[in-house]
């Protein structure tokens, strides 16, 4: 599916051929083995999400409200896990967003080589990474002493990998955690008993977006937007239901070109300098991804198609971060909305 192989392309093919042997105690899993069905001003999601520099690495114990009963039993794609104890050192790779938004800051970190989640850096500084590049360390995994293992999608647990991480400590697995940022949010929020924080950070998302689209209401009227992604080799022109396609189509309802629709809506597709011209949209919204792809940026941006796009002769071709427009969650989605009140003025 194009939503898998784009969840592949960017936080790359996670890979653990390693039999791990170790077990939590006081914890207890009870699985089937088998795959089942399935920068701009401060924002209220920023400031809910900052609270978490206060705490304690891996902190997850200090609840609000009534504590929850245990032992817990969840049911996931991969078999149904059994906590007997409140979960206190999370490891949950690529859900450091959902996670900092409920107060809760993880053991490690997620990184692939020197590429950090850069936008969560301000509460994740002190956190230990895990390196994806080739996949993760068992021993770092080890080392970190989780409770509870939360994995991003049915893809990281495939091949016996699952059971592996099963061998470390309870573990839970999502369909895909990038479906549905908010389901994403409430299901931590229920798994680590902190449902308030979840809806918390709901509601402050969605005033936010209502706070946005009243602002853009008549600028963006009429308009078409796209965004688009440079690669050292290629030009990716994204899609319109994943990460900040999301955010701008269905959040603030801003209306993608019609190449978005006809070509990338399921999933980005490259984009040839001879389509280039096509895309005459009103606004167009560019990553560089990586300083690898800096010089053909350039280039491609010095190019006669580029400076022939109506959107780049009017000024309204904006360079936007990586980091955060590849991901989403509710920081995540602030911030990119907040990228696009900043720009969109006139």
């Amino acid at each position: 599916m194009a939503v898998a192989r784009q969840f592949k392309s960017i936080i790359g093919v996670i890979l653990i051929a390693l039999l791990l042997s170790a077990c939590a105690s006081g914890v207890k899993d009870n699985t089937s083995g088998q795959n089942g069905d399935s920068g701009g001003q401060n924002t209220a999601a920023d400031l809910n999400a900052a609270k978490s520099s206060n705490e304690k690495t891996g902190d997850a114990a200090e609840q609000t409200g009534e504590a929850a009963a245990y032992p817990r039993t969840f049911q996931h794609v991969y078999g149904v896990t059994t906590l007997e104890q409140p979960p206190v050192r999370i490891y949950a790779p690529y859900l450091e967003d959902a996670l900092l938004t409920l107060g809760v800051t993880p053991v490690l970190k997620w990184s692939v080589g020197e590429l950090l989640q850069d936008y969560l850096e301000p509460q994740l500084k002190d956190v230990p990474k895990i390196d994806f590049a080739g996949g993760p360390d068992a021993e770092t995994i080890l080392a970190s002493e989780p409770d509870l293992i939360i994995l991003y999608s049915s893809d990281m647990a495939a091949e016996g990998r699952y059971e592996q991480y099963s061998k470390i400590a309870p573990t839970f697995v999502f369909d895909n955690a990038a479906g549905n940022w908010e389901d994403t949010l409430q299901t931590l929020g229920d798994i680590l008993d902190r449902k308030k924080e979840a809806a918390d950070g709901a509601k402050q998302y969605a005033d936010l977006v209502a706070e946005a689209k009243e602002k853009l209401g008549p600028l963006a009227d009429g308009k078409t937007f796209a965004v688009v992604r440079m690669r050292q080799k290629e030009l990716l022109l994204m899609d319109g239901v994943y990460f900040s396609g999301l955010t701008l189509y269905r959040d603030l309802g801003l209306t993608p070109h019609p190449m978005v629709k006809e070509l990338s809506w399921e999933g980005h597709v490259s984009l040839s300098l001879e389509k280039l011209p096509d895309l005459d949209a009103d606004y167009i919204f560019y990553m560089i991804q990586g300083r690898d792809s800096q010089a053909a940026a350039e280039e491609l941006m010095n190019s006669f198609a580029w400076q022939s796009l109506p959107a780049v002769k009017a000024g309204h071709a904006y360079q936007v971060q990586t980091g955060h427009w590849l991901a989403t969650g509710a920081i995540a989605n602030a911030k990119q909305i907040n990228d696009v009140l900043n720009d969109i003025k006139d």
